[in-house]
């Protein structure tokens, strides 16, 4: 059954073609999943979350607890009633910045890992997803991080990671170059010249790319919630952070199929249900010689494979 949707995004990722229609199929919801947000603060007030946001873990517990509008918009794209892919899946507050300079630390991811390791031992038989949204170093990786998101995928909690926003290779970006992350870099819908079809997937301008990034997913001029001083709104934005979301939302798809997976099992299966050899890394781009001249693109329509029990390729 097909449903109308105002999501672009939506649109062509429940499709294998870039034949937009205003429609979108989705093969779950993602009912019984755990999504944490590590950002500035996510609004429960917004109506695409309203009674699925609980408040997690709160780094700098003396400033406001929501900082701005975009941790709100990433979990709109992961979980949103109507604009987000795993429409039923629950998303936990994990703050890691400081209000006061709109930056986190090193010190405050590692400890909301430790936070959610904790809360997800809570939860026995909630599969979770970790969406890391945030860029810490463009230069190296950065131990501490990498040994919090290992912290995360040992105690089972699959992490989902932005490529960043720098037109530079990911393998240079934490924590995209952190062992045993699902990287997701953006792409972009722009008018085909192929007669066959009005629309083609490219990478998203100032994306970062190369052999670090695994999967691609909208990240420009999405439709997602947010806030202004007038209250909730819904307003387009652009980047990793938001096909970070929509990818995290496609996990929760499939930990609803199957809880017992492994985060293993999952990104396997995520890799296998994608849209092969779709997103053109070499338009919209500044950088030249890219090993990987098409990428795949994340779908979220009808479930095709059954869950294997393989180890991801970049470990």
């Amino acid at each position: 059954m097909s449903l109308r949707t105002r999501s672009r995004a939506l649109d062509r990722i429940t499709k294998r073609e870039p034949r937009l229609d205003s429609t979108m199929r989705r093969s779950g919801t993602g009912r019984g999943v755990a999504i944490y947000v590590f950002d500035g603060g996510v609004s429960d007030q917004h109506a695409e979350l309203a009674g699925r946001v609980r408040v997690g873990f709160d780094a700098f517990p003396s400033n406001p607890r929501i900082c701005n509008a975009h941790g709100t918009a990433v979990a709109g794209a992961a979980a949103g009633a109507t604009l987000g892919v795993a429409s039923e899946a629950q998303i936990v507050d994990v703050k890691i910045i400081n209000c006061d300079h709109m930056r986190g630390s090193v010190g405050a991811i590692v400890d909301a890992a430790r936070w959610t390791v904790q809360d997800h031992r809570r939860h026995p038989g909630q599969p979770a997803i970790a969406n890391w949204s945030f860029a810490v170093d463009t230069t190296r990786n950065v131990p501490e991080v990498d040994s919090a998101l290992v912290m995360l995928r040992d105690a089972g909690i699959l992490v989902v990671v932005a490529a960043g926003n720098f037109d530079i290779d990911a393998c240079h970006v934490s924590p995209a170059n952190a062992p045993r992350a699902l990287v997701v870099g953006a792409s972009a819908l722009v008018p085909s010249k192929d007669a066959d079809h009005h629309w083609q997937d490219v990478r998203a301008r100032g994306t970062a790319w190369g052999p670090c990034v695994d999967l691609y997913a909208p990240g420009d001029s999405v439709l997602l919630p947010g806030f202004d001083r007038e209250g909730p709104t819904t307003t387009p934005w652009n980047g990793t952070s938001m096909a970070a979301g929509y990818v995290s939302g496609a996990a929760s798809l499939i930990f609803e199929r199957y809880p017992d997976a492994s985060p293993d099992e999952v990104i396997m299966q995520l890799l296998q249900e994608a849209t092969p050899s779709v997103v053109d890394e070499r338009l919209a781009s500044s950088a030249g010689g890219l090993a990987t001249a098409r990428s795949p693109l994340v779908y979220v329509g009808s479930a095709v494979r059954t869950v294997a029990a393989a180890p991801h390729v970049r470990y």
